[in-house]
């Protein structure tokens, strides 16, 4: 292996909104892996039914996590900024 190589860990590209994205969903599932659990165990006492729940949640609160660091400061491009 060369030192380019070594150092790149073979994340290539991609944009930092794609990093963004993937980190919220990554949170996402993780936190509705935990809701889910919950639910599932103490609410529903159906482990499945938490799981389904809490994993749709997650990944609703996890892609708008992601969605949300996507956009810059609110400022639309318009006449006379560029």
């Amino acid at each position: 292996m060369t030192g380019q190589d070594e150092n790149n860990h073979g994340e290539e590209g991609g944009s930092p909104a794609d990093n963004r994205l993937a980190t919220g969903l990554s949170i996402g599932l993780a936190l509705g892996t935990s809701i889910g659990v919950v639910l599932g165990l103490i609410v529903f006492d159906n482990l499945a039914l938490g799981l389904g729940l809490g994993l749709c949640l997650g990944v609703a609160v996890g892609s708008a996590i992601g969605a949300g660091g996507t956009r810059d400061d609110g400022e639309q491009p318009g006449p006379g900024t560029e």
